[in-house]
């Protein structure tokens, strides 16, 4: 395992993977025209919002490794440690992307309902959220913000700040700002607009951003706690890193507000994500800090979980499927818990073929291509 990387991180790779998929799971099959017993299963996870739970666990990973994973250079280097990390990261997602999205494609036309051609081009570039192009699966909206994020860590990388806590913590105020000035601005001076889907959950993104860039806040303060080599933090970020795990600041009470201004914006009980941002930020500072010794099996999760993620609802939503069509008799009246178990196992299995099969080596070959 490389420097940059530790045990505790890895694994919370695959916590965070399975918390997601508990929820999705869960949820379809409680779908069924007489719902499955064991419907608890469901309920425990719709409770704290254990998919939301796993998400605020990525992105806080994601802040923890991605600016660590620029090197540190002399003056006039920084494009080619760009170059570098462009290249890596391009092989890193995309490949098995592309991979999940014809999976994607597959599943849509044996439901009947084959993606438009131009969608379809459109999700190619990952970006298709942005033009007002429905993701061909759900969750694909989770690998934009991660873009973004790189985006946002390269230019403080070139300007020479990335590593700084100041400047974290100064993207974590402005990630705020942008929540705070939108409920600002729709409470008082635009009350009686709709405001566009993509406009709208733009503070939520926003927030999910500052929990990557509150990782890396973590990162450097990891470090100086370790080895002691770390910048030293100021007074003013010390009670800031402090104090956003506790809320998050007013995210968590503003985007609520922000969604029910979104007629197709699910209601998103305030308590319920107030809970479940808490307890993804916390889980990840407990973990992080005091998970000494990760079994192989938690490390090897975490290493297979962004195949995992990607390709789990190409395995649960067609068995969903011969379930509620009656394609699958004996398993027509199993009870839920039976149902997220198949469905985990089928998706731990597919993910472990496609992390060997196209991960793995789509990695390597971003390594051989950057020329480090």
């Amino acid at each position: 395992m490389s420097s940059s990387r530790f045990a505790p991180i890895d694994a919370l790779r695959g916590l965070a993977a399975l918390l997601v998929v508990w929820l999705h799971v869960t949820e379809v099959f409680m779908q069924l025209p007489v719902p499955p017993a064991g419907a608890w299963l469901y309920e425990a996870a719709a409770a704290v919002d254990t998919g939301r739970i796993g998400v605020v666990l990525f992105f806080a990973i994601s802040g923890f490794v991605i600016p660590s994973s620029l090197p540190a250079t002399a003056p006039g280097a920084a494009t080619g440690a760009l170059r570098v990390f462009v290249v890596r990261r391009f092989w890193r997602l995309f490949p098995v992307y592309w991979v999940s999205l014809a999976g994607a494609a597959l599943m849509a036309w044996w439901l009947h309902a084959p993606l438009p051609w131009a969608a379809l081009a459109a999700n190619v570039t990952m970006l298709q959220g942005w033009w007002g192009v429905p993701d061909a699966l759900g969750l694909y909206w989770s690998l934009r913000l991660e873009l973004v994020f790189y985006l946002l860590c390269a230019g403080l990388f070139y300007v020479g700040v990335l590593r700084k806590p100041g400047a974290l913590a100064a993207a974590i105020l402005a990630c705020a700002a942008v929540v705070l000035g939108a409920v600002v601005f729709k409470a008082w001076l635009a009350p009686g607009t709709v405001w566009p889907e993509g406009w709208a959950f733009l503070p939520l993104y926003s927030l999910f951003i500052a929990t990557m860039f509150w990782g890396a806040l973590f990162r450097c303060w990891h470090d100086q706690r370790t080895s002691g080599t770390g910048l030293p933090f100021a007074r003013w970020v010390q009670v800031l890193f402090c104090l956003f795990p506790l809320g998050m600041g007013l995210g968590p009470l503003c985007v609520p507000l922000l969604l029910h201004w979104v007629p197709s914006a699910p209601a998103a009980p305030l308590w319920k994500m107030l809970i479940a941002q808490a307890l993804g930020v916390g889980l990840f500072v407990g973990l992080a800090l005091y998970w000494r010794q990760p079994s192989r099996l938690w490390l090897w999760l975490g290493t297979i979980s962004y195949s995992l993620y990607l390709f789990h609802p190409l395995v649960f939503y067609p068995l969903f499927v011969a379930v509620r069509d009656g394609y699958w008799p004996a398993l027509a009246h199993a009870p839920l818990p039976v149902y997220l178990l198949l469905s985990l196992l089928g998706s731990v299995a597919l993910a472990a073929a496609v992390y060997y099969g196209v991960e793995q080596p789509a990695m390597r070959l971003g390594l051989r291509r950057s020329g480090r």
